[in-house]
């Protein structure tokens, strides 16, 4: 079914009560497939190890430099998105690491929050595509 794309998560109890599946467009489409390429662990899918990215790798290594963190995780999205979604040419990735308190009042909860803003282009249509979420690691949560 070329050219019709399914909104995640899918909903199974309307789908087995009959009714119709949220449809979304193909840019909403490559949206989600990122995101969910960037939160995958690798190894994580068996029937394709090198699904995901290695930023689950390095959840836990607060140690690294904010710019070792930032160089690491494009690297490892650039890699993934070039291999598993093909509907899109890649032109930028660009990621930002910032210190962040999740805590509450007297208690401190820090953890780093990544940005990564995505630029490319559409190959069925010659649009242009911008991507741009945000999730924190040490541990990973979103």
């Amino acid at each position: 079914m070329k050219g019709i794309y399914y909104k995640i998560p899918i909903d199974f109890e309307g789908l087995t009560g009959k009714k119709d599946v949220d449809k979304i467009s193909l840019e909403a489409s490559i949206r989600q497939h990122i995101f969910l390429l960037a939160t995958t662990a690798l190894g994580e899918c068996k029937f394709d190890e090198t699904y995901g990215t290695e930023i689950w790798e390095m959840d836990f290594d607060l140690m690294k430099s904010d710019n070792m963190l930032k160089e690491l995780i494009a690297q490892t999205v650039k890699t993934s998105i070039t291999r598993h979604e093909k509907r899109l040419t890649l032109e930028n990735v660009e990621v930002s690491v910032q210190d962040y308190n999740l805590g509450t009042l007297g208690k401190i909860k820090m953890k780093k929050k990544v940005t990564i803003a995505i630029k490319g282009l559409i190959l069925e249509t010659s649009r242009p595509f911008t991507f741009s979420n945000s999730f924190f690691v040490g541990p990973l949560s979103y």
